[in-house]
């Protein structure tokens, strides 16, 4: 029952985030308040993730993953019942409980399924990656069956966060560390680590090409002329696509001496996907958005596994994970404040798709030296 515990919680873990770009236009924000919106998330997971660890060694893992889905329910349904002024309170309220769980279900898997290390991080990973594309996709759906309303729309994932709150109940019982035990994850000195820096940057560059798309992919697509509706669609293919590299990349990987070949793949499908939105014809959105999600499930994948392939035990994990998500979704973070910025200032958005070319040219240096196999 853990491993569907985990699959639950993790599909609940993006909706909060990818159901707001496909109706970023029908909330009536501003545009800096809109590129602000959709920052906040990534934002949130940078500062929540540093007490990750902490929050881990006072609860333990399993209280700490129940009370952290209580509090995304919280803020969805915050935004949801009070969209006017419990937008952006909600939004970081779900942010930080979300930054937790990233953190603590990492160090999870590492504790209770060592011998499956890749088939648990692919699950994990594809269930977020579902979820993702489900938000993503079905979002306006949802608001135009309901009549147009933005609080249906903003609070239907809380269903999902529910669903896996009443299945986790079971593991408050199970496994869980006794409350203020000593952990080493508190003295595990990963920041002196450069193998943790290259960690670090791996996971914050892939996931700023990730939320930069998820946020402004269907904008790219309005402007050139599709209906809203269909450029959610092209973030449901996004999204719900990656599910193929959640499930191969991390499978494959775990197996290999290191990392490198699947790293490499994964960075020179990005690049190809980028350059394809940036150049092709708008008739072949679809194949852009599908080569771009098989990219982003790998990457994200890849980083997440090697986060646990360079820990020596599920302490180094949890600060190993709390370290390069702290300081990887605050690089994150600037990819859809950068993108609306520069979109905003250059009037269309051949700059900011070469700004997100640029960095995944750059991802080559730490994605090759993190997928080395060592121990930290």
């Amino acid at each position: 029952m853990t491993a569907v515990g985990v699959v639950l919680v993790a599909l609940a873990m993006r909706q909060p985030v990818a159901g707001v770009p496909p109706i970023l236009a029908d909330l009536g924000l501003s545009p800096t308040a809109a590129a602000l919106l959709v920052a906040i998330p990534v934002l949130c997971f940078s500062l929540g993730a540093l007490a990750g660890p902490l929050v881990r060694a006072r609860l333990g893992e399993e209280r700490t993953i129940f009370a952290m889905v209580a509090v995304v329910v919280g803020g969805l349904l915050l935004r949801a019942v009070w969209p006017t002024w419990g937008l952006f309170p909600g939004t970081i309220l779900a942010g930080l409980a979300i930054a937790v769980l990233n953190v603590v279900l990492t160090s999870l898997v590492k504790r209770r399924f060592p011998q499956h290390l890749g088939g648990m991080m692919a699950a994990y990973t594809m269930a977020m990656a579902t979820g993702s594309s489900l938000a993503s996709g079905l979002t306006v759906a949802v608001m135009r069956a309901a009549d147009g309303s933005v609080r249906v729309a903003l609070g239907v994932w809380a269903v999902t966060a529910t669903v896996a709150l009443i299945v986790w109940l079971p593991q408050l019982r199970a496994g869980a560390m006794a409350v203020g035990r000593a952990t080493a994850a508190h003295t595990v000195p990963v920041w002196w680590y450069p193998l943790a820096w290259h960690v670090l940057f791996f996971m914050g560059m892939q996931s700023l090409l990730y939320y930069g798309l998820l946020s402004w992919l269907p904008a790219i697509y309005r402007d050139r002329g599709l209906d809203a509706a269909e450029a959610g669609m092209l973030l449901m293919v996004f999204n719900g696509i990656a599910v193929v590299g959640n499930l191969v990349a991390p499978v494959i990987a775990s197996r290999l001496p290191d990392q490198r070949v699947p790293v490499g793949v994964a960075i020179s499908l990005m690049t190809t996907g980028l350059l394809g939105v940036l150049l092709a014809p708008i008739w072949t959105a679809m194949l852009w958005a599908a080569i771009l999600g098989v990219a982003q499930g790998s990457s994200l994948s890849l980083a997440l596994l090697v986060i646990v392939l360079r820990s020596r035990d599920s302490d180094t994990a949890a600060a190993l994970s709390g370290m390069a998500q702290s300081g990887g979704y605050l690089l994150a973070a600037t990819g859809p404040l950068v993108m609306g910025l520069l979109h905003g200032l250059t009037d269309g958005w051949t700059v900011p798709l070469l700004f997100l070319l640029a960095v995944a040219g750059l991802i080559w240096i730490p994605g090759m030296t993190a997928a080395k196999s060592r121990v930290i």
